[in-house]
């Protein structure tokens, strides 16, 4: 994607790196991995999160700031929404 860094709004997650979906407290059970979620652009994203990044969650805004949909963007967290449709 040349049109980086972009911004996108969370819908749902389809899968986490983690079974329960959620960061493990533990420090030692954290992991980098891939965290796909589908966007309110219709669009699904592969996500490169980092173990000290909690999967993305629905109503999130993040901005993707490099990277591909292959091996995964690299993201942040810029704002929360709610009440989100």
């Amino acid at each position: 994607m040349s049109d980086l860094p972009k911004s996108i709004l969370v819908k749902q997650i389809v899968s986490s790196r983690y079974d329960s979906g959620v960061r493990p407290q533990n420090w030692d059970d954290r992991t980098a991995g891939i965290d796909t979620i589908l966007a309110c652009d219709g669009n699904q994203y592969n996500l490169f999160s980092d173990g000290q990044q909690s999967p993305p969650q629905d109503g999130w805004e993040i901005v993707l700031r490099e990277g591909d949909n292959r091996s995964g963007y690299r993201w942040t967290l810029y704002g929360l929404r709610r009440g989100m449709a």
